[in-house]
């Protein structure tokens, strides 16, 4: 999520390693590899999360089997690396696109830090208690940053512990959260998921396979 700190505009250029590689839009004024968002980038790893679907669901099922014990600690300094070569203030993707449930004090929060009763807010805002856009963006900045709610500030909750009970949540994230996206593919390559994956993914469609025809036949 992004602080109310100011922005500026970058020039950015697409570097592909490979179509299973990150990719990378990176800013050539940048040090360090840090990696530039802008709407091209997140335009791509949109499409790029979209044609790795069924790769992305068969690596949670493997991972729900072969995790490593130290999984949580893997991911999160994943996430803490992409954290540092990711600036949040060029982005708000999630700001923009989740859709969040608050609980009903966070609510009263928000409302009141954009002076709106809660009653004006809830109709404008909550549509079967889901709040979408985010009514405190700003542009692309959190105008009540300090004081976010809780979902928004771990988001895209790659550091919290029990990471392959919550996989399904995590295969929404890549499409939206550059930090999410480059962690996520980067994870495939520290547990060897390549050395495993025609195999794990053959097991998958003979799964499916079966299963559609036991459907068939009842």
């Amino acid at each position: 999520m992004k602080n109310s700190a100011g922005t500026k505009q970058v020039k950015t250029s697409r570097i592909a390693a490979g179509p299973k590689a990150v990719l990378q839009v990176m800013n050539a004024g940048q040090q360090c590899g840090q990696i530039a968002v802008n709407a091209e980038y997140l335009q791509l790893i949109k499409v790029l999360s979209e044609k790795s679907e069924i790769e992305n669901y068969d690596f949670r099922s493997w991972l729900k089997n072969h995790a490593p014990d130290d999984i949580d600690d893997v991911v999160k300094a994943l996430s803490q690396k992409y954290f540092t070569l990711i600036d949040c203030k060029e982005c708000a993707n999630c700001c923009r696109v989740l859709e969040l449930e608050f609980t009903e004090p966070e609510l009263h929060s928000i409302a009141k830090s954009i002076q709106q009763s809660i009653d004006e807010f809830k109709k404008r805002f909550v549509v079967e208690g889901i709040v979408k856009p985010c009514p405190a963006l700003k542009g692309d900045l959190c105008s009540i940053y300090e004081g976010r709610p809780d979902v928004c500030r771990s988001y895209p909750h790659f550091e919290k512990p029990g990471f392959i009970f919550r996989l399904f949540g995590v295969l929404d994230s890549v499409g939206i959260c550059p930090i999410a996206f480059n962690a996520f593919e980067e994870l495939k390559a520290k547990v060897n998921w390549s050395k495993y994956r025609a195999r794990w993914s053959k097991r998958m469609r003979e799964i499916e396979a079966e299963g559609n025809g036991r459907d068939k036949s009842n």
